[in-house]
């Protein structure tokens, strides 16, 4: 399905199940079928699912304007509008969790938001050691021009995670030079003032192999806000509900139930 957002981007979306509204919001250069396993389980779970693409990703329009955070989260509000959604849960992956922390410090309509391997500060400094890898202010333009050379996945996707990906991604293909903007923008981005006064429950969520973050940044932030709590997860990589999906929705069952009463 499409929606078009006030600055006439089409935006793709998808709707499943009936029940209490739970979006899945991808990282950078993700689409939303990394939620494949997610969605069934909580169909299953009588809740509505929504998952979309956002602009110049997947199967959204592509478009070298509104490459901001800013435009992300507006992009994500307008959707909760055009829905009608009442006081959705937002679980979001790597960029798509700061999309929920950047959504925390703008809106209030919402239950709970969970943030899936995604640090509250992606630059390093004197101060804070718990950002992306080793990019700071002066480099990060250079370190994230091009992907990093690492294996995102520990083990790689589930299979059935993969095959649904590898056809979207060849009908769909990211470009990553064009979207670099909204990439830099990201880099920048402080959301931590925003998790730890968030008057919502916030769960982070870190992979204690992921390649990118060390996984203590979700404890550390947690320790300083009083509705954000923390969960490590083993044996995966960066993107854990497609890696160990069973596991991811083990914890994401928890979040949803226990949040339930706020929606």
């Amino acid at each position: 399905m499409k929606f078009l957002t006030d600055d006439e981007i089409e935006l793709d979306y998808n709707v499943y199940g009936t029940g209490k509204p739970v979006i899945l919001i991808a990282g950078f250069g993700g689409y939303q079928e990394i939620w494949s396993l997610q969605v069934d389980y909580l169909v299953k779970m009588n809740y509505q699912v929504i998952t979309y693409d956002h602009r110049n990703h997947g199967a959204s329009q592509r478009t070298d304007f509104g490459l901001t955070m800013d435009r992300l989260i507006l992009d994500l509000h307008e959707l909760i509008g055009y829905l009608h959604l009442d006081s959705p849960l937002l679980i979001g992956h790597s960029m798509g969790a700061s999309v929920c922390y950047g959504y925390l410090a703008k809106y209030d309509n919402v239950a709970a938001i969970m943030g899936v391997d995604q640090t509250g500060k992606m630059l390093n400094d004197s101060e804070w050691k718990y950002g992306f890898m080793d990019i700071n202010s002066d480099n990060y333009r250079d370190k994230t021009s091009k992907p990093a050379d690492v294996h995102e996945t520990l083990h790689g996707l589930d299979s059935r995670v993969f095959s649904k990906l590898n056809e979207v991604k060849n009908k769909h293909p990211f470009d990553r030079v064009t979207s670099l903007p909204l990439l830099f923008d990201h880099v920048i981005k402080d959301w931590r003032e925003a998790i730890e006064k968030s008057s919502h429950p916030v769960m982070l969520m870190a992979a204690k192999e992921s390649p990118y973050y060390n996984f203590e940044f979700a404890k550390v932030i947690a320790d300083l806000g009083e509705n954000v709590t923390s969960a490590i997860v083993d044996n995966s990589g960066h993107d854990i509900m497609a890696e160990v999906p069973d596991q991811f929705n083990q914890l994401m069952r928890h979040f949803v139930l226990s949040n339930r009463r706020f929606q």
